[in-house]
């Protein structure tokens, strides 16, 4: 079994298979949930969003666009396929991290369609302040 379904495995069975939404379900449809009660579903872990190298930056002061994330980590070769990426010609070798303490609408989780993860969407974004890693870390 590659590394990144082994992570993908733990992180799921560490949400609770059953509490993961199917790939088909709508947005409307996914639960809706606030930062704290994703946060203790996490037990404690962040949210990943990755960037493609020319979004690195724009990300700083917090966005209140819809962003999608994920909590399992994967490696630069594997991020596009894992979740199923648009512009997958454009290697993530940028992600942030973002605790879900200090985020206010989420909605999922739910598997991702053609990919080997599952996501969680932002609904209204974040503020600058939910960014755990301060700035933009480099995969590697």
């Amino acid at each position: 079994m590659p590394v990144t379904h082994l992570a993908t495995h733990l992180d799921l069975h560490m949400v609770g298979p059953s509490n993961v939404c199917p790939c088909n379900t709508p947005d409307e449809a996914l639960p809706v949930r606030d930062g704290p009660a994703v946060a203790a579903e996490l037990g404690g872990r962040k949210l990943l969003h990755f960037l493609m190298f020319h979004n690195v930056g724009t990300f700083r002061h917090g966005t209140t666009r819809e962003i999608y994330t994920t909590p399992t980590p994967y490696p630069e070769e594997e991020t596009i396929r894992s979740l199923a990426l648009p512009g997958a010609a454009y290697a993530r070798k940028h992600a942030l991290v973002l605790d879900p303490q200090k985020l206010k609408k989420i909605a999922g989780p739910r598997h991702v369609a053609w990919g080997n993860a599952f996501e969680y969407i932002l609904l209204d974004g974040f503020e600058a302040e939910a960014i755990a890693s301060k700035w933009e870390i480099a995969l590697w």
